[in-house]
Order: C-alpha cells, then sequence, then structure tokens
C-alpha cells in the first residue's frame, strides 16, 4: 500500500507539475504577447520619430547648403564689384580733369558714356550708390573721414561725400567717406 501511495503521490504532483507548467507556460505566453504588443507599438513610434527627425535634418541640410550657395555668389561677386567701383572712381576723376580743358569734349562725353554704361552695370546686378546728400551719418553705410564744425547743420550731417558709398544687396558693399558736420563749442 505504501507503494500504491507514493505512487499516487508521484502521480499527483507530476500532474500538479504538469498543470503549474502549463499554467506557467499560459502566463508566459500571455506576458510575451503583451511585450511583443508592447515593444511593437513602441517600435512603431520610435521608427516614426526617427522618420520625422531625419526628414527635419534634410530640410536643415538642404537650407543651409541653400544659404551657403547665395553666400558663395555674394562673397564671388563683391570682390569683382570694387574692381569695378574702383575703375568707376577713375572715370569719374578723367571726367572732372576734362572739365578744365575745352578741347577735349569728345573725350569728356566718350568718358561721361562709358561711366553711365559701368553704372547701369552695377545697378542691374543689384549694386546701388549710398544716396548721402545731407543725411544723418550711419556708421554702417558711411565712413567718416573728417569732422567740421558747422552751425547750420544738424550735428553729425553728412556735409561732403569724399568717395562715393555702394551697397549690394542691402549689405555695404564699400562705405561712403564722408565729411561730417557737429555743432560749434561756445565757451
Amino acid at each position: 500500500m505504501n507503494e500504491e501511495i507514493k505512487d499516487q503521490t508521484l502521480e499527483t504532483e507530476e500532474d500538479l507539475s504538469q498543470q503549474n507548467s502549463e499554467d506557467l507556460s499560459d502566463l508566459v505566453d500571455d506576458e510575451t504577447q503583451e511585450i511583443e504588443e508592447i515593444s511593437t507599438d513602441d517600435l512603431i513610434k520610435d521608427l516614426e520619430d526617427q522618420i520625422l527627425r531625419s526628414k527635419a535634418e534634410v530640410q536643415n541640410v538642404r537650407r543651409i547648403a541653400a544659404q551657403e550657395v547665395t553666400k558663395a555668389r555674394l562673397f564671388g561677386v563683391e570682390s569683382l564689384a570694387r574692381e569695378f567701383l574702383s575703375v568707376g572712381d577713375n572715370l569719374e576723376r578723367a571726367i572732372l580733369s576734362c572739365q578744365d580743358d575745352e578741347g577735349n569734349d569728345v573725350v569728356k562725353e566718350g568718358l561721361e558714356l562709358t561711366l553711365k554704361s559701368l553704372q547701369i552695370s552695377l545697378q542691374n546686378s543689384g549694386i546701388e550708390s549710398i544716396d548721402c546728400d545731407d543725411q544723418k551719418f550711419d556708421p554702417d553705410k558711411h565712413e567718416a573721414i573728417s569732422v567740421i564744425e558747422n552751425n547750420d547743420k544738424e550735428t553729425n550731417t553728412i556735409i561732403d561725400v569724399i568717395q562715393k558709398g555702394y551697397t549690394i544687396m542691402d549689405r555695404t558693399l564699400r562705405p561712403a567717406k564722408v565729411v561730417v558736420s557737429k555743432k560749434s563749442e561756445e565757451k
């Protein structure tokens, strides 16, 4: 009988073990399925986030590249434009020197036409001269060469232009060299 009890006990233990094993297996399967569902949802969200970030990064790279190309074009044009500005200055000086000589009307007229053609070309390229007539001194657009006492004009008003200034696309290419007024100090 002892053996029968032992056999029954063993059978019961095996049944319990098998049942526990099945319950544990079902429990593990349920948890694994939940983990897989959570993991799949998390994975989808993570991948969507990565896609959005990648798209944003591509847009930033494109924007920065476009800005760099624009800057390269602008800076490339600036050095050439400065050279043309000095040619224009020399043409203006040549025209002024022809005013003293009456026999050089043809030369003067040719120089004036050449200067006008240069100025039109500069304007077509986005290069504009800085207006200085009775303007207030602006350190971004003007360079003060001298200050003269003048009670007739307000302080920091431009009196004379020594050299024209130019801008390219609203950026100062060359500041105008000017003489600026100040009020006299009365003692």
